[in-house]
């Protein structure tokens, strides 16, 4: 039995997933003041000129990768931490964070420059989109505390859009000094996170 005929569009899909791919890897190699549209195609098996026929810029390749590794990002976290319990669901987030954090996918390292070379160089094509992504990872937490209160699962002292940021600034933190430092036990900072989390949380 023949395959059906990928169409235009299938085989369009098939190029973004991997020049966006390529990247990934390239950016967590390279760095992004390293990455051009040319060893992007050639990385991901194209012409030099595809990804710049695709994207049009190296600014737009940049924010549509940031878009994608975020929902990979979200996908991968969130995912794994949906309980009836707020704090089951806070702890399920951490545990997500550093299960990827030991085994880090070249979008997840990438996602992480990208982060860093906003911050660093005030990017204009990644820093608006990270910026975007890092209010709506705050906002998700936030609404995940604001549960915890209501259900009298968590202290109602607790400030949850400052309680989120802090919770991002310990995760990310810690993934910013795994990426320089192979000797950061991921372990070890997971526990005390944790620790840090449940006495400030509950009541």
């Amino acid at each position: 039995m023949t395959e059906p005929r990928r169409t235009q569009e299938d085989r369009r899909v098939e190029a973004e997933h991997r020049l966006l791919a390529a990247a990934a890897e390239l950016i967590g190699e390279l760095g992004p003041s390293g990455v051009t549209l040319a060893n992007i195609g050639e990385r991901a098996g194209y012409s030099r000129g595809l990804a710049t026929h695709h994207f049009g810029s190296k600014g737009a390749m940049m924010q549509r990768l940031v878009d994608s590794v975020t929902v990979d990002f979200r996908r991968e976290v969130f995912a794994e931490s949906v309980s009836d319990s707020a704090l089951d669901e806070a702890m399920g987030l951490v545990s997500a964070y550093f299960q990827a954090l030991s085994h880090p996918k070249p979008a997840s390292r990438a996602r992480l420059m990208l982060w860093a070379d906003a911050v660093a160089t005030g990017s204009p094509d990644v820093r608006p989109a990270m910026l975007a992504s890092d209010r709506e990872f705050r906002d998700e937490l936030a609404k995940r505390i604001e549960r915890g209160i209501a259900s009298g699962e968590f202290a109602g002292d607790v400030d949850p859009n400052g309680l989120a940021t802090v919770i991002v600034g310990m995760l990310r933190g810690v993934a910013l000094q795994s990426m320089l430092d192979d000797d950061v036990d991921l372990d070890a900072c997971r526990a005390e996170v944790e620790r840090v989390l449940r006495r400030r949380m509950l009541p």
